[in-house]
């Protein structure tokens, strides 16, 4: 075996035998660092600087042996279960589509194509796999072309996609779900940069809550400033900008709160008219709470199995089952009862709770704030869902995940595979980039991860 001289030469020895690509930088610089404090100490003993190197890489060990034993403990972690809840979720979500909608009493005008559903569902898989083994690195790496990327794309949306008979924009309604993960992104640009980075993250979200305005798209525009909040609550418990966690906090408030205050002011209703069609839908004068009324009517003649009395159908429950995809669980409470709607609501509970406990294990700033992004964005849509299925429509025009329509299915399943992402790397504890606050090996306290290979050498 050749003899290691120089620290780089170790370095690269041992890199050679680590498979993991995004591994290697990682280990090399803890590695790097414990080296070159081991050689400045011999250095002060009085060691030429060259004989210092050579004792520090002969202290170390065999580089071969070290890199096989960090091989072993980096390997990505596989995230099975996730991926197969997802998917599960995804199948049933596509059987209820284009089963549900044709069965019983009623049927829809516009019941799910089984052809596009099958090609929407394996999209959806290639995005969820693709998604899962990226590097989301890249994302936080490439911040600003992603940032201007998203603002060019969701502005060719606005001029060459079709409107619905509503006013809203098509592709950039479903453009808006990656929004979350877009700030959040754009957060890791604005890091160390102070108030200028402050105020750069709050034109950031302003720009994009703009573009939500503009598809338009109520829910989409709650989505990002409720995640945005949390993101940027997120970042100043980490100090991101410098300025000190509770000026952050406080200046997230305060943008927040203007943008709130805007949306409430846009939606062209008052406070006490939104409450009234949620909590007395019966009192609206505009007639706007016909849903509402619609869905509980259905709801209140649904059985705990099975589907309800063919002779109670009320008028009332038409109006909800004529509408596809948005009022689904609805439908499946009438026509199927409340027992499968309670099982797969837990399903779908079970993924958010196990997705949002996963993000908060996360050491990785970068990768803690985008998993951060898709848990919001998901939690978010489901809370408004099934608000919306229950016959409180805070927002319309939302879709509980998975479940939804056929291109709503696809971006949450890439979603979902990008938060996996960040998961299957959280074997790498610490930061490859420069802000890194993890302690290095010459600082007295190694992490675990690179310290256990040393204890036996």
């Amino acid at each position: 075996m050749p003899e290691r001289k120089t620290i780089q030469e170790y370095l690269a020895a041992v890199e050679e035998q680590i498979r993991w690509k995004r591994a290697r930088p990682v280990v090399a610089l803890e590695l790097k660092r414990h080296l070159e404090d081991q050689r400045d100490a011999f250095a002060e003993e009085g060691s030429a600087p060259e004989e210092a190197e050579r004792l520090a890489v002969e202290e170390m060990g065999d580089p071969v042996s070290v890199g096989t034993e960090l091989d072993r403990i980096h390997r990505p972690r596989p995230q099975w279960g996730l991926l197969l809840l997802t998917v599960a979720l995804a199948v049933t979500g596509a059987l209820l589509r284009v089963l549900l909608e044709r069965a019983g009493v009623f049927s829809h005008i516009y019941a799910a194509d089984p052809v596009r559903t099958a090609a929407a569902l394996l999209l959806g898989t290639a995005c969820l796999l693709g998604a899962y083994f990226l590097d989301y690195t890249w994302l936080v790496r490439h911040a600003g072309v992603v940032y201007v990327g998203t603002l060019l794309l969701t502005g060719a949306g606005l001029l060459l996609t079709p409107r619905y008979s509503g006013g809203r924009n098509y592709y950039a309604g479903y453009l808006v779900l990656l929004f979350p993960v877009v700030y959040a992104a754009w957060l890791y640009i604005c890091r160390g940069k102070g108030w200028k980075g402050i105020l750069l993250a709050a034109l950031g979200g302003v720009l994009l809550a703009a573009l939500t305005v503009v598809v338009p798209t109520t829910a989409g525009l709650l989505t990002l400033l409720l995640a945005g909040f949390a993101l940027m609550v997120c970042a100043a418990g980490m100090d991101w900008f410098g300025v000190g966690r509770k000026k952050t906090v406080k200046a997230t408030l305060g943008v927040t709160a203007a943008l709130a205050i805007f949306s409430i002011w846009r939606g062209g209703l008052s406070l006490a008219e939104r409450l009234t069609q949620l909590l007395h839908p019966e009192l609206d004068a505009s007639g706007a709470g016909y849903l509402s009324m619609s869905v509980k009517t259905s709801l209140g003649l649904s059985h705990l199995l099975g589907s309800a009395d063919r002779e109670t159908v009320s008028p009332y429950a038409l109006g909800v089952l004529d509408w596809p995809q948005d009022f689904l669980l609805s439908e499946m409470v009438y026509k199927l009862g409340w027992l499968p709607f309670l099982a797969l609501a837990a399903a779908i509970a079970a993924l958010l709770v196990w997705l949002f406990r996963r993000c908060l294990r996360q050491r990785n700033q970068a990768g803690r704030l985008i998993a951060l992004a898709v848990v919001m964005t998901l939690t978010i849509q489901a809370v408004f869902s099934l608000f919306m299925n229950m016959g409180y429509i805070i927002v319309a025009n939302v879709c509980m995940p998975l479940l939804g329509g056929n291109l709503h299915t696809v971006i949450d399943m890439a979603l979902i595979g990008l938060a996996l992402s960040v998961f299957r790397g959280s074997s790498i504890v610490r930061e490859s980039c420069p802000e890194s606050t993890a302690p290095s090996m010459g600082e007295g306290r190694w992490p675990h991860w690179l310290a256990a290979p040393f204890r036996n050498i």
